[in-house]
């Protein structure tokens, strides 16, 4: 009776409820430049909200990069916009990830080759292509 009472607390346990902590999709460019406000553009267009930029942290004379260069830019989305998302950007991969993707702690990796593969995402011949990077975090209270 006792193990029937404890998997009943267990399960009615609230600070084991797993939730999406955070979505961050990024997108590395490798080089400076016009191609980092283009990157941007479309990093907009997908998250709704404000971009950063990932800077160089050497200096790479054989790839033209100082350091402190912009070569990548990132957004960090959280609560119900990073659900929404979230499901926006699996049907890029038709809602299926390989197992290779998630981490010991549940959390999930994958790459998306190119931003047009989603949902009603047009081509801009001005934009480009670019590939992109979606890593979600899972968190408990």
């Amino acid at each position: 009776m006792n193990v029937n009472v404890l998997e009943t607390s267990e399960s009615i346990n609230p600070m084991k409820n797993i939730r999406i902590g955070k979505v961050c999709i990024n997108i590395g460019l490798g080089k400076s430049g016009e191609i980092v406000e283009k990157a941007k553009a479309v990093l907009t267009q997908i998250a709704g909200q404000a971009v950063g930029e990932s800077h160089a942290k050497k200096t790479l004379r054989d790839f033209g990069i100082r350091k402190g260069d912009p070569i990548g830019v990132v957004v960090t989305l959280r609560k119900k916009l990073a659900e929404e998302k979230l499901k926006f950007l699996f049907t890029a991969k038709d809602n299926r990830i390989s197992k290779y993707s998630f981490d010991k702690n549940g959390g999930c990796s994958f790459g998306i080759k190119e931003h047009i593969e989603l949902t009603g995402v047009k081509y801009d011949p001005d934009l480009g292509i670019f590939g992109m990077d979606v890593t979600t975090v899972l968190v408990r209270p």
